[in-house]
């Protein structure tokens, strides 16, 4: 549970004008640089236009690069049906089958309470055919978005890796992906991966019969976290970097896996012209980060000081 919950903890303190993860990617024969902005994902797109160091960049480039652009329908289209591959249950089975009447019982009645859902309902009736797995996140997901109510920072959902695809389009640039779309035998690997059928039933069950003891002890999680976020309102990289150490490690699938992926792609943008990167600012850290393997491939990269 907290490998779940520390990816956003860096979301929930008030962020100041000056917050900034800005680098600027120069030399290795490159006649203008490029730059990086380390997001924290859901944090307010409403801060852009107060820092500094994000304008002079993004005045200097000409064309951007995501994780994935969620503003374009067809690789919506593609990334939604890439998790319902991963996530549908095998042989036409469905949640009701896997869990038998009495334990589908009580997800129906949890869905019901806490995510406005009836899973009888025949608009929902998609939802049957998912792995537990996909519910233990879904519900997650409801009780850290309700922590995230709290902060003024996360309320009006302008999401700021969103609010630069949509920056970078009104100027008529190119926004390209650095996750690419996963071949059917990639997708057949990581699905060799997932949690067996019967430990997810447990998960869930565990998350079901004691839901309010477990709500409770993400939302006191998030209050007493209210602080992490400073390290990127100040601009404080090493001690971020000190700080994500534990989840860049216990999680290389998310991090140095997809960091080596990109490097091909990041490598080309560059040369090509002038590129804003913008992605999670965990991606930029430690031995497989981003700044160390551009480093390694002789490009200087510098924090951009405040201001």
């Amino acid at each position: 549970m907290k490998r779940i919950i520390i990816i956003i903890l860096f979301l929930i303190s008030e962020i100041t004008a000056n917050a900034q993860f800005i680098f600027r990617i120069s030399g290795n024969g490159l006649e203008n640089p490029s730059y990086i902005l380390g997001t924290l994902h859901v944090m307010s797109g409403d801060l852009l236009d107060s820092i500094p160091a994000f304008l002079e960049a993004e005045s200097q480039c000409q064309q951007l690069f995501v994780e994935s652009d969620v503003t374009d329908p067809q690789n919506k289209e593609d990334r939604r049906a890439e998790s319902q591959q991963l996530m549908t249950l095998p042989d036409g089975k469905t949640i009701s089958d896997v869990l038998g009447e009495e334990r589908m019982t009580i997800l129906q009645e949890r869905m019901k309470e806490s995510c406005h859902i009836n899973l009888a309902d025949s608009a929902a009736q998609n939802l049957q055919h998912y792995q537990p797995l996909f519910f233990t996140l879904f519900l997650n997901l409801m009780i850290q978005s309700e922590a995230l109510q709290k902060y003024p920072a996360m309320r009006n959902g302008n999401m700021m890796d969103v609010a630069c695809m949509k920056r970078a389009k009104a100027r008529g640039w190119k926004v390209g992906n650095l996750d690419q779309q996963k071949t059917s035998e990639e997708l057949e690997k990581i699905k060799e991966t997932i949690t067996p059928i019967d430990e997810q039933v447990d998960t869930l069950m565990e998350l079901l019969n004691n839901f309010d003891e477990h709500r409770q002890k993400i939302l006191k999680y998030f209050e007493g976290m209210q602080n992490a976020g400073d390290y990127w309102s100040v601009g404080d990289y090493e001690g971020f970097e000190r700080f994500i150490k534990p989840e860049n490690e216990a999680n290389p699938a998310i991090y140095a896996e997809r960091n080596k992926k990109w490097m091909p792609t990041i490598i080309e943008a560059v040369k090509e012209m002038p590129t804003l990167f913008v992605f999670g600012a965990g991606h930029l850290t430690g031995p497989d980060g981003v700044i160390r393997m551009l480093r390694d491939a002789r490009y200087k990269v510098e924090q951009v000081e405040i201001k």
